[in-house]
């Protein structure tokens, strides 16, 4: 995409020049994938200067860790939503019902995003960066869970070892799935299984 001309060219917020650029990333991943993301071509890519970039991410890894926390951000929102209508359903809401929204949440943010997600998290293998973001996503994800999960638990708690089993099982499956060893249905079903029976 060519820069705007002079005579067209606004300043952008930093917030709406950091969409921008995440955009731009996105669909340079999707069209040359993850291997030949640099700043100056992404830089190239969205139009602006590289000094821009450079400016918004640092370097490629920050460009990746960027984006892995935005996929993870929109896999909470998604879930955060999914319990909202399950609480809706009050007393029709069973643990099954709930641990399947919690399945269908994750695998389906995961599907969404199985393009682009295996090179970012590869690229990022090994690196404290990803391995914060890991942690932090564990953290949330638990947290959420925890809120939706907690009224069927039998001994009043969702432990942190349920919760550890949870996690283990779903970042197995959706690395099964992304790998195309497991169908996206099958990879619900068992997850939704695995949930309801630790709590």
């Amino acid at each position: 995409m060519p820069p705007a001309t002079t005579g067209s060219r606004r300043r952008m917020s930093y917030d709406d020049r950091h969409a921008q650029l995440m955009e731009a990333a996105r669909d340079f991943l999707g069209r040359e994938g993850v291997d030949a993301l640099t700043p100056a071509r992404l830089a190239e890519h969205a139009g602006v200067t590289k000094p821009l970039v450079y400016q918004h991410f640092g370097t490629k890894a920050g460009i990746l860790v960027e984006l892995y926390r935005e996929f993870k951000g929109r896999t909470y929102d998604k879930l955060d939503a999914a319990a909202d209508a399950a609480a809706a359903e009050g007393s029709a809401a069973t643990l099954a019902s709930t641990a399947q929204v919690v399945a269908d949440s994750y695998l389906d943010c995961v599907d969404e995003e199985s393009a682009a997600l295996p090179g970012v998290s590869g690229a990022l293998s090994g690196s404290a960066e990803l391995e914060q973001l890991r942690q932090e996503a564990d953290v949330a994800f638990s947290t959420r869970c925890k809120a939706a999960l907690l009224p069927f638990a039998t001994t009043g708690d969702v432990t942190d070892a349920a919760m550890q089993a949870i996690l283990g099982a779903a970042d197995g499956i959706a690395r099964a799935y992304i790998l195309g060893t497991v169908s996206l249905e099958d990879g619900r079903t068992t997850l939704a299984r695995v949930v309801a029976a630790v709590v």
